[in-house]
C-alpha cells in the first residue's frame, strides 16, 4: 500500500485526543477516549487493503501477516511492559505492583479485556488505579486480527465479489449489536471485540469501497476531510456523562474517521496539507509506542503526586513523548526495518521469548502478592486495612427489589421495625447498625444500592427501581416505624446526575434534589414512618491505607486528614436542603463529632485508617461507630 502522510496525521490526532483525555489538559478533552474510536478506523482501513491486494495478487498467507504484526507490535509492547515493571518494583506499592503483574500476563496473551470487562467500569471513579487499562484496544485489535484475515480469505475463495459486501454486512450487524448491548450489556459492550468490530469493519469496508469503486472528484474528498474535522468537533461539544460508548455516540468519531481518510486522497486539499505538516508526521509516527507509555506515565505520577496539579499533568504528558520516541528510535523503527533480527525465524524466538519471560516474571510476582518484602512491615500493615472492607451485607444490595426474604440487621429473631437503605455508604455502616440493634435485642430491614441516592425519581433506572422498592416495602409493611437514610450525599454535587430519567447538573440538579428529597420525606412521613437523614460524614483527602502505607515506605507526608471546616464547606449547599426536610418532618442526626475534634476530622483512630479507602469505613471501625450510632438515636428517641 502506497504510504499516505496523511494517516499517520490522522493517527497524531486519535493519540492526542486520547492522551489530552488521560492527562485531563483542556476541557475538550473530557471526550478524548474517542481517539481510540479513530484509531480502530485506521486500523481496520490499512489492515483490509493489505489484506485484499494480498488476495487479489494471490500471495495471502495467514501466517506471513501474523508475522508482519508481530513485527510491528511486539517490539514497542514488550519494552514498554519491561520498563514498566523495572519501575513499578522501585515506585508501586504491593497491591498494585501485583496487580500490574496479572494485567501484563492478560496483555501478553491479548486478553486482558475480557478481564476488565468482568471488573472495571472505564469511566468509574477508580480507573486511575488500573495499571494497564489502556491496553483494552490493543487486545480488541489482536483478536480482530486473528479472526478477520480468515473471515476475508473463507469469503474470497468462496466468491471474491462478494468481499465487500460481507464486511459491511458483518459491520451493520456488529454496530446493531453495539447499540443494543449498551444500554443492555455497557461493560461487555465497551471493551470486547462483537460490539466494537464495526469500527475495524467500516475502515475495512471503506478500504474494499476505495479499490472497488476509485474515487475521480478530487472535490468529494476535499469536502470529506472538512466534513471529517466537523463531525470529530461535534462528537467531542455533544459527549456528556450520561452517553453511553460505543452506542450510537461512536459513530462520530468513527465516521469522522472514514471521511478523513477519503479527504486525504485529495493530496492538494487543505485538510491533507494540514494533516501531512511534519509535525502531525511525527506524532502520527510514535502514535502506537505514545499510546503505549502515556498510561504508566500517568499512573506512576498519580502513584507519587499528591495533588495533580497541571504542571505535573503536563510534565507526564511531555514525559511520554519522550519516552515515546525513545523506544520509536531505538527499538521499533531497527527491528521493523530489518536491522535487527534479520531473519523471521530470529524475530519470532525473540517475540516468543520475550512473551514467555513476561508470563513468567508477572506470574511470580502475582503468586508473591506483589513482592511485600520491598517495604517495611508497618508499610504493608497499613495496607492491608485495604481489604477491611464491609462484606458481611454485600448480599442485601437491591434487596428489596428481589423475591428473597429481606435483609435483617440486628438481632435476627425479632421483628424489623426499621428499614436502612442508601448507597454503599450504607453498607460500609451496616455492620455497625448491626452490632447496635443486636444489643438492644431489635432488628432493621435493610438495603442498599452502590452509588444510588435514598431518594426518590434520582439516579438511573437501577436506582429508581431501588427508591421505589422501598416506598413499596414501606407502603406493605405497617410494623415499620422508622426510615433511615444514608448515602456519602455527594451525588448532587457532581458534574451532573439523572432526575425523572432526565440529565441534569449545577443549580438545576441541586433543586431537583431538593424537590425528589422533600417529596420521599413527605411520602414516608404520610405512611406514618419517622424518616431519620444521616447527615454526611466526612472524607479522608484520598486512599487511607494507601497513603499511610506510602508514608512509611517512601518517607511522604501525605495528609490523611480534613478539617471540619472543609467538610461543612463542601456541603454547604446540601445543609439548607437537609434543614427544608427538617420542616416536612424529617429528623436528621450527625455522626462525625466523635472524630472531628479540635476542628479536624481524623483519618487514623487510634493509629488505624478509619476508612478501607478515602471514604468508605473500614470494618474494623464498626464497634466503634456502633456506639456512635447507639448514641445519636438515643439523642433522637429523647427529643421526641
Amino acid at each position: 500500500m502506497v504510504y499516505r502522510r496523511d494517516i499517520d496525521g490522522l493517527r497524531a490526532i486519535a493519540v492526542l485526543l486520547v492522551t489530552v483525555f488521560h492527562f485531563d489538559l483542556l476541557s475538550v478533552g473530557k471526550a478524548g477516549f474517542i481517539g481510540v474510536d479513530v484509531f480502530f478506523v485506521i486500523s481496520g482501513f490499512l489492515i483490509t487493503a493489505i489484506i485484499a491486494k494480498d488476495l487479489e495478487a494471490g500471495t495471502f498467507r495467514f501466517g506471513t501477516f501474523l508475522y508482519r504484526r508481530v513485527r510491528r507490535l511486539y517490539p514497542a509492547m514488550v519494552a514498554t511492559l519491561l520498563l514498566y515493571l523495572a519501575a513499578s518494583y522501585f515506585l508501586l506499592l504491593p497491591d498494585m505492583f501485583r496487580e500490574l503483574a496479572l494485567e501484563t500476563v492478560l496483555s501478553q496473551l491479548y486478553v486482558v479485556n475480557f478481564y476488565f470487562w468482568r471488573s472495571v467500569n472505564y469511566f468509574g471513579l477508580h480507573t486511575g488505579d488500573v495499571p494497564l487499562l489502556h491496553m483494552w484496544s490493543l487486545a480488541v485489535e489482536e483478536q480482530f486480527y486473528l479472526i478477520f484475515p480468515l473471515f476475508c480469505l473463507l469469503v474470497w475463495k468462496i466468491n471474491h465479489r462478494w468481499l465487500l459486501w460481507a464486511v459491511v454486512v458483518v459491520t451493520v450487524l456488529s454496530f446493531l449489536l453495539g447499540l443494543v448491548g449498551t444500554s443492555w450489556k455497557p461493560e461487555a459492550s465497551f471493551y470486547l471485540l462483537p460490539t466494537r468490530a464495526w469500527e475495524l469493519g467500516l475502515g475495512g469496508a471503506l478500504a474494499l469501497g476505495v479499490m472497488k469503486y476509485p474515487l475521480t472528484r478530487q472535490w468529494v474528498a476535499t469536502f470529506a476531510g472538512y466534513l471529517g474535522l466537523i463531525v470529530l468537533g461535534v462528537g467531542l461539544y455533544l459527549h456528556a456523562p450520561y452517553v453511553g460508548v460505543p452506542g450510537w455516540f461512536s459513530l462520530l468519531p468513527a465516521l469522522a474517521a472514514a471521511f478523513l481518510l477519503i479527504g486525504g486522497l485529495n493530496t492538494t486539499a487543505p485538510v491533507t496539507r494540514f494533516l501531512s505538516i511534519p509535525v502531525m508526521v511525527w506524532i502520527g509516527k510514535i502514535s502506537y509506542p505514545l499510546y503505549l507509555v502515556h498510561w504508566p506515565v500517568l499512573i506512576l505520577f498519580k502513584q507519587h503526586v499528591p495533588d495533580f496539579t497541571l504542571i505535573w499533568r503536563l510534565s507526564g504528558f511531555g514525559l511520554s513523548f519522550l519516552l515515546a520516541w525513545g523506544i520509536y528510535a531505538a527499538i521499533e523503527q531497527p527491528i521493523r526495518k530489518g536491522r535487527v533480527f534479520v531473519r523471521p525465524r530470529y524475530l519470532l524466538a525473540a517475540a516468543g521469548g520475550s512473551v514467555a519471560a513476561l508470563v513468567i516474571l508477572g506470574m511470580t510476582v502475582f503468586w508473591q502478592d506483589g513482592a511485600p518484602r520491598r517495604f517495611p512491615s508497618d508499610s504493608i500493615a497499613a495496607l492491608a486495612f485495604t481489604t477491611d472492607t464491609a462484606q458481611q451485607f454485600k448480599h442485601c444490595e437491591n434487596s428489596l427489589q428481589n423475591s428473597a426474604p429481606v435483609c435483617l440487621l440486628g438481632a435476627p429473631e425479632a421483628e424489623p421495625d426499621m428499614l436502612v437503605f442508601g448507597d454503599s455508604h450504607a453498607n460500609a455502616f451496616a455492620h455497625s447498625i448491626d452490632i447496635w440493634l443486636s444489643r438492644e435485642h431489635r432488628s432493621a430491614a435493610f438495603s442498599f444500592a452502590s452509588g444510588c441516592l435514598p431518594v426518590l425519581n434520582m439516579g438511573g433506572a437501577r436506582c429508581v427501581a431501588q427508591s421505589d422498592a422501598a416506598a413499596t416495602f414501606l407502603k406493605n409493611n405497617a410494623v415499620i416505624e422508622t426510615v433511615v437514610l444514608v448515602s456519602i450525599w455527594r451525588q448532587p454535587l457532581s458534574q451532573g446526575h439523572r432526575r425523572q430519567g432526565r440529565w441534569t447538573s449545577g443549580d438545576e440538579l441541586l433543586d431537583g434534589f431538593s424537590i425528589e428529597l422533600r417529596e420521599t420525606v413527605r411520602l414516608f412521613t404520610g405512611l406514618g414512618k419517622r424518616v431519620v437523614i444521616v447527615d454526611p460524614f466526612f472524607a479522608a483527602p484520598g486512599d487511607v491505607p494507601t497513603r499511610l502505607a506510602k508514608n512509611r515506605a517512601f518517607g511522604y507526608d501525605l495528609p490523611l486528614d480534613t478539617s471540619l471546616a472543609d467538610h461543612r464547606a463542601e456541603f454547604e449547599s446540601l445543609y439548607p436542603i437537609f434543614d427544608a426536610a427538617e420542616d416536612d418532618g424529617a429528623v436528621r442526626i450527625s455522626i462525625i463529632d466523635p472524630f472531628c475534634d479540635d476542628g479536624i476530622c481524623r483519618g487514623l483512630y487510634q493509629d488505624q485508617p478509619m476508612f478501607s479507602d478515602g471514604n468508605h469505613l473500614a470494618d474494623g471501625m464498626s464497634h466503634v461507630m456502633s456506639d456512635v450510632f447507639e448514641d445519636a438515636f438515643a439523642t433522637v428517641d429523647r427529643d421526641l
